[in-house]
């Protein structure tokens, strides 16, 4: 019998669409919703993560604080650069000579620009803003990061941009040595994804073998992902996928334990693999302060609180290209 958390689960998405109507017809997960605090004075974030609660209730600082722990998983590898969203990583002690920001939403490009000037006027930092979906569609997306022959047809900024709900926070962070753009772009040092690489078509492992060939052989991918419980019955993958625009080998493939997860990705040729569970650190506070801000929120909270109860988990991923350009055979 299907328990009523996973039950609930599948109305989760709608209920996250409906509840910013309730609060404020205007203000469909805007991040300023989230973000807003009351007497504060000054500019409003606009984090739109799920945060990392283990020191805080406050929902812009838990979220500030998962963007920087997932910096941290780099760093840990030897990552010396600065490394989340773009403020915090043009903050970092060591930021890095090139910064390439990857969105999907142009209006999400136009205000990082603006606060990019605003709070970083002088950065020595080159920083470049694209508007794409994360997936690379060859032929179609002309001058998309992620396409290996960028620089070589002399496509340095060209941008296309899409109609999609998708909310991607996605930092690309080219090798700090100077290289002439003919040859085109230098290679990756770092691919940063907080919270949306579970949304990327055709899949998860699709999408991260569309990474190797603009990796650097030492580069690192680090990202956030959402682990259904393995028992997840085919039905409500099918659901989630659709409400939550998740594809469905996202929700209905998944390895059944972090070990797997693991193997998994050994398998497809990436080497030195952290897979670490965040759940505890992440589901159980985000679902506290929805609940304490009442009304529909609150129901919210608590559906997210069975889904943690029900096996959802989530984790946070380092992964380096290696040497090896083909995947390994068991």
């Amino acid at each position: 019998m299907t328990s009523p958390g996973l039950l609930l689960l599948g109305f989760l998405p709608l209920l996250l669409l409906l509840v910013p109507w309730l609060v404020e017809p205007y203000a469909l997960w805007d991040p300023a919703v989230l973000n807003v605090r009351e007497g504060a004075e000054g500019r409003t974030t606009r984090w739109c993560n799920m945060g990392w609660w283990k020191e805080t209730e406050d929902f812009s600082e838990a979220a500030e604080s998962l963007a920087k722990k997932l910096l941290e998983l780099a760093s840990d590898a030897g990552y010396e650069g600065g490394g989340s969203v773009l403020v915090v990583h043009l903050s970092q002690p060591n930021p890095p000579s090139n910064l390439h920001a990857l969105t999907s939403l142009a209006s999400d490009t136009q205000s990082s620009k603006s606060l990019v000037q605003s709070e970083h006027p002088k950065t020595a930092s080159a920083v470049q803003y694209f508007t794409y979906s994360a997936e690379f569609r060859p032929g179609k997306d002309v001058g998309h990061p992620l396409d290996p022959m960028r620089g070589f047809l002399g496509e340095q900024s060209s941008q296309r941009f899409f109609n999609t709900d998708e909310d991607e926070d996605e930092d690309l962070l080219p090798h700090q040595e100077n290289q002439p753009p003919t040859t085109g772009p230098p290679p990756y040092d770092l691919v940063y994804i907080l919270d949306s690489a579970y949304h990327y078509p055709p899949s998860l492992s699709t999408f991260l073998s569309s990474l190797r060939p603009v990796l650097r052989e030492t580069g690192l991918i680090v990202y956030t992902d959402i682990l259904p419980p393995f028992n997840l019955p085919l039905w409500q993958a099918y659901i989630l996928s659709y409400l939550l625009s998740v594809p469905t080998p996202n929700l209905a493939d998944r390895p059944a334990s972090l070990g797997a997860y693991k193997a998994e990705l050994e398998g497809q040729g990436w080497v030195d693999v952290v897979v670490e569970d965040w759940t505890e650190g992440v589901l159980p506070g985000l679902s506290d302060n929805l609940r304490k801000r009442g009304g529909a929120w609150s129901l919210v909270g608590s559906v997210l609180n069975r889904a943690t109860g029900a096996g959802w988990r989530f984790v946070g991923v380092r992964a380096r290209k290696g040497t090896q350009g083909t995947p390994r055979v068991a």
